[in-house]
């Protein structure tokens, strides 16, 4: 699918955390999407600053939901584009480009599928996740989503939820700077692959976050064992 102009309004922002946002447009022109779970939107940021400027951002909708584009965004306040997009008015008329990229699930691996993000990488695992569940997906999956301290962690209801409703998927939040009352899984999501991964040709992964992150949790995977082909990622810097 060729990526097309598209015309959205601002519908509604949601503050999940202190500087994580959750946005949602409403397409008025195509007043449909049809996308790839995983795919990414660029955002054009109409700040007033004459030099015109797009942000990428994942779609964390997933597929079925055509008529909206739903994103999180974590506040970046040396930024160009997230201080525009958690300071603009809801009602506001925000232009796009879309859909784009290569990041998508492989429908056609039978194997155990682990998800691993940190903070805002949830974004098109999410949408993943939702589409492969909705769409009645039985294999087992797993998402790892690290968070530094409890006070950063969001959508753990959403994702208790989906637990309940779907035994063959289960999350594991785990925090690499937890306090002392914290009483779930502790470590950096590098840690827990490196230590939970027991049978790796069975094996695929998606990985999504900073730079570092992808790249430490790559080299993990090719280490431990898993073929390049069953190791797929989404930078977010």
């Amino acid at each position: 699918m060729p990526p097309q102009a598209i015309s959205t309004v601002l519908e509604k922002r949601i503050r999940l955390t202190d500087d994580v946002y959750e946005l949602v447009f409403k397409l008025i022109k195509p007043q449909e999407l049809n996308f790839h779970a995983g795919q990414f939107v660029n955002i054009r940021v109409d700040d007033g600053n004459p030099k015109i400027f797009f942000r990428s951002y994942s779609i964390m909708s997933p597929p079925e939901e055509k008529g909206i584009i739903r994103t999180c965004i974590k506040l970046v306040p040396t930024g160009r584009a997230t201080p525009w997009l958690t300071t603009t008015p809801e009602g506001t008329t925000v232009t796009m480009m879309g859909a784009l990229g290569m990041f998508k699930f492989n429908e056609q691996s039978e194997k155990e599928t682990i998800f691993v993000a940190t903070g805002t990488g949830i974004t098109p695992l999410r949408c993943m996740l939702e589409d492969e569940l909705r769409k009645g997906n039985v294999k087992k999956m797993h998402l790892v989503w690290g968070f530094r301290y409890a006070r950063d962690i969001f959508y753990e209801k959403e994702f208790r939820a989906l637990e309940a409703s779907h035994p063959n998927f289960t999350c594991t939040i785990t925090l690499s700077r937890p306090e002392v009352s914290w009483k779930g899984a502790k470590g950096r999501v590098t840690e827990w692959l490196t230590g939970q991964v027991k049978n790796p040709a069975e094996i695929e992964v998606y990985i999504c976050g900073v730079s570092d992150m992808v790249t430490d949790a790559v080299t993990i995977c090719e280490k431990i064992g898993l073929p390049k082909a069953d190791i797929h990622f989404e930078r977010y810097d």
